[in-house]
């Protein structure tokens, strides 16, 4: 057994959204003084130890289990843990010391891993930035434009005993300090542009979808949904995050000490032949006969270029996706192209990741109390039942955080009701088709009685709906105005009208017809396979809430 690592010395430093609840993360990094590593960096990635104070088998572990992750909603959080432990005790905050587990990382001048060590240690956070202020603060430090900074947010007390953490706005912070700047936030994106480079390599799916983002105001009163926007500071945690993630299942896989795996594996063919057929009306070829790799779908986001169905295709694409989950098994991450990857950087909101943290303690003797703190008996021989539960009710959270947002983004649209919106079809049936608004989502139900007199024939093949006389065609995918008609903030749920009642404006060869993809027989109109579904946009894997929405954060 070894004594806690003091770090404090160092200015790591913990960059989050402007509105998180916690902070289970911080990093550093500086030219690495290794001649054997020449040209190389040295990195931290400090996580919030929470099994040192979540003991296996307590009255918090238990309750830790049973929850399995926090649940984020636009205006609160329903934590995992205790708002004592996950906003507080173990959130690594400004200037107050915090018990971390940390991995060393040995980054080459390549971007490649090296080397990795993990030790239990005592660090004093430097700073909390948001991603928008490290990104204006880098980007004025290299001479370019920087953004805004972001809104902030504090946390209140509940006298609930696991209470929901309610957000409110405050003061914007004052600029990152120039200090800082040149010693901490300079050294990590250099060493980041070299693990990017790296990871450019590897070839990981790179789905770049937008996370819709609620705004409110200090009553909780909505201002905006929008889509968040994603910047470098965004993509240069996320690759520490990997990295560490990486790390911990390696370093695992060396003691043969067992691993909590977050494994994604390759598309079913099935799926594969779903989405040959949708890229083929738009006239674009998928072999099946090939090795599918994450690069294969890279190539065909490539060839679509800013082409105006490229979001269709980029969520096929995702939809092609298997789900992710978590098992004592590896299956490798198809996702992010790696062979073995493991959740270690979020213990404060995923109970995994705190079951790899307790194996590494097992595994390496970490720390004070490592025989305390460490995995049990008890937890290894449930692994597989734990990483069924967790991986259901991850699926749990995630289909509640969508449907209160769809809530939220219909009580938006409910003062809009009766006028004109910009819409994109996104599935089909019998009874009708629907569509969601562009730019802020949320779907809602065309009733195929309103389409008018004409009587629409449903081809389940092709997964449209197209009218007997006129050939007026509705496919998924196609873009037209719709007259908002109602928005349920109750249920979340919308629906449209065609904006004069009928189907006229959407003949074959009408408006907007130039821009549909030529089918095989020859006629125009945007298709769309169905492929059952992936893990929706948390196909992730999974990114830290509050963080844009994109395949790229399935290492955080």
């Amino acid at each position: 057994m070894v004594a806690r690592e003091d770090l404090t010395s160092i200015p790591i430093v913990a960059i989050d959204p402007a509105d998180a609840r916690d902070h289970d993360d911080a990093v550093w990094a500086a030219p690495d003084d290794d001649p054997a590593n020449a040209g190389g960096w040295k990195a931290i990635v400090a996580i919030a130890d929470v099994s040192f104070y979540v003991r296996p088998g307590s009255a918090l572990d238990k309750e830790a289990r049973k929850r399995g992750n926090s649940v984020y909603f636009p205006d609160r959080v329903v934590p995992m843990l205790p708002e004592t432990l996950s906003a507080h005790v173990c959130s690594l905050k400004q200037g107050e010391d915090r018990a971390s587990l940390v991995c060393h990382l040995q980054v080459a001048k390549s971007g490649e891993l090296k080397r990795w060590r993990f030790s239990r240690a005592r660090v004093r956070i430097a700073a909390n930035i948001a991603y928008e202020d490290a990104q204006a603060a880098i980007d004025a430090a290299e001479g370019r434009g920087g953004a805004e900074a972001g809104e902030r947010v504090e946390v209140a007390s509940s006298p609930c005993s696991m209470p929901e953490i309610e957000l409110t706005s405050a003061a914007a912070p004052p600029p990152v300090d120039p200090a800082l700047v040149e010693s901490t936030l300079k050294p990590l994106w250099e060493c980041w542009r070299a693990m990017y480079v790296a990871r450019e390599k590897r070839g990981p799916l790179d789905l770049d979808l937008p996370e819709r983002r609620v705004v409110l105001d200090e009553k909780g009163r909505i201002l905006s949904v929008a889509p968040r926007e994603r910047l470098d500071a965004h993509k240069l945690i996320e690759d520490y995050m990997i990295a560490a993630n990486v790390a911990a299942a390696k370093a695992l896989e060396a003691k043969k000490a067992p691993v909590m795996y977050r494994d994604h594996e390759p598309p079913s063919r099935e799926k594969l032949v779903a989405l040959k057929d949708y890229l083929k009306t738009f006239e674009i070829e998928f072999a099946l006969g090939q090795v599918i790799r994450p690069s294969t779908f890279n190539h065909i986001i490539e060839r679509v270029g800013e082409a105006d169905f490229k979001p269709q295709v980029m969520e096929q694409i995702l939809r092609t996706q298997t789900q992710a989950y978590y098992g004592p098994e590896n299956h490798g991450h198809f996702g992010l192209a790696l062979g073995s990857y493991a959740h270690f950087t979020s213990p404060i909101r995923r109970y995994a990741d705190l079951i790899v943290h307790r194996s590494l303690v097992r595994a390496y003797d970490l720390g004070p109390e490592a025989r305390e703190t460490g995995l049990t008996d008890q937890d290894l021989e449930a692994m597989e039942v734990t990483g069924e539960l967790i991986s259901q009710l991850e699926r749990r959270a995630m289909e509640a955080e969508r449907e209160t947002l769809d809530r939220y983004v219909a009580a938006y649209l409910s003062e809009r009701v009766g006028d004109l919106v910009d819409c994109r079809i996104t599935g089909v049936q019998p009874f009708g088709f629907f569509a969601t608004v562009e730019g802020l989502g949320g779907d809602g139900l065309v009733p195929v009685s309103t389409l008018g007199s004409e009587y629409f024939r449903y081809d389940e093949a092709r997964q449209t709906l197209v009218g007997e006389d006129s050939e007026t065609e509705f496919a998924s995918g196609q873009r037209l105005k719709l007259r908002l008609v109602e928005a349920n903030p109750v249920s979340g749920g919308l629906r449209f009208e065609l904006p004069d009642g009928g189907a006229r404006g959407f003949q074959r060869g009408g408006p907007g017809s130039a821009r549909r993809p030529i089918r095989r027989d020859g006629k125009r109109g945007d298709r769309e396979g169905k492929s059952g579904g992936g893990d929706g946009k948390k196909v992730r894997m999974q990114g830290k809430r509050g963080r844009p929405g994109n395949i790229r954060h399935q290492g955080r």
